[in-house]
């Protein structure tokens, strides 16, 4: 019991590592391209895309890289249940990120509906209806490109180890 308990913990501190180190990077590569202050980027994050959906964006991410670690580290039989659990995962940010689209044009549609269009307000219903369209498109901006991009890490890290895996035990070459 206490050596999962390890095991498990092992693995959270790298998928920690792994998902803090992805987030400097990126802020690393941003700041210099950009010469923005990293503490505008987290605020543009929050504003535009909300808390909730970095938030849950974050935890499946988290999941997916922890589903990458255990391929590379558990034994044959154990890994193609990793590898199905982080391509689970890895489709759910893209459904997260399309839902939220479809949430943020909902919302904007809604405000355009429920305002009252005159020569006074269109300037502050249409700063509105852009805030709800901004956060409606960035999600699919920023969740389709992450699912892609972990299902690919997913997909070759599992068929490198399954074909290494075959050249290693030639029980398994032939059945």
């Amino acid at each position: 019991m206490i050596n999962y308990l390890l095991i498990g913990f092992n693995q959270s501190s790298q998928a920690i590592s792994i998902f803090l180190g992805g987030i400097v990077l990126i802020l690393f590569v941003y700041v210099g391209y950009s010469d923005a202050n990293p503490s505008f980027v987290f605020e543009w994050l929050i504003s535009t895309l909300g808390y909730s959906f970095l938030i849950i964006t974050a935890f499946l991410t988290f999941m997916a890289i922890i589903s990458i670690i255990n391929i590379n580290n558990c034994e044959n039989r154990r890994r193609k249940f990793w590898f199905e659990t982080g391509l689970q995962v890895s489709n759910l940010i893209s459904t997260l990120a399309l839902t939220y689209t479809l949430l943020g044009i909902s919302l904007g549609i809604g405000e355009l509906s429920s305002s009252k269009l005159d020569i006074d307000t269109i300037n502050q219903t249409i700063s509105k209806l852009t805030q709800q369209f901004s956060m409606a498109f960035m999600t699919s901006v920023i969740g389709l490109p992450l699912s892609g991009l972990l299902r690919s890490i997913l997909i070759i890290i599992y068929e490198h180890f399954t074909v290494h895996s075959l050249k290693t035990s030639p029980k398994l070459l032939s059945k």
